[in-house]
């Protein structure tokens, strides 16, 4: 099965490293592998850590999240981007998402296909959800703005809110 993949076309945290978190997923106390293009509600450091943050699922009205983009180093020259993946209890760059940045992903990073126009929020999930009008206490993303096909793959165009 294909993994998200996240580009990072214009965003905040490529230009001011005070956006960007080191962070290990957890699924109630257990590390847990997670894909590039997820977000991750951004918890307390890890004990005896000075950098590294405890990430889990976002609830829908988690304002400290992140977007889950670990630069892909693979060992095996023959895997793809979509064979990607943040290992268990590997630690993962998560960048803080800032009004007006603008990232792209795979179908994988939500929970639906997306269309232009069409907003995205967080759910109790670290796929975004997409709806056609705001969710009444939901933390907005942004909105899908473009549909961008590189090659064989379609990425979603979001302008964060």
């Amino acid at each position: 099965m294909a993994k998200t993949i996240v580009r990072i076309d214009n965003c905040s945290f490529t230009k001011n490293p005070a956006l960007i978190k080191s962070g290990r997923y957890y699924v109630s106390t257990t590390a847990t592998a997670i894909e590039n293009g997820r977000v991750v509600a951004i918890g307390d450091l890890e004990t005896g850590e000075r950098e590294i943050h405890k990430t889990a699922a976002p609830t829908a009205t988690t304002t400290y999240f992140g977007l889950v983009c670990t630069p892909e180093v693979m060992y095996d020259e023959k895997k793809q981007m979509d064979e990607f993946e943040n290992a268990a209890g590997a630690v993962s760059r998560v960048g803080i998402l800032q009004k007006g940045d603008i990232f792209s992903a795979t179908v994988e990073a939500f929970d639906t296909t997306p269309t232009v126009g069409k907003l995205v929020e967080l759910a109790a999930a670290t796929t975004l959800k997409v709806v056609t009008t705001a969710t009444a206490g939901s933390t907005q993303v942004g909105k899908v703005i473009a549909i961008d096909t590189v090659g064989t793959k379609t990425l979603y165009v979001v302008e964060v809110q």
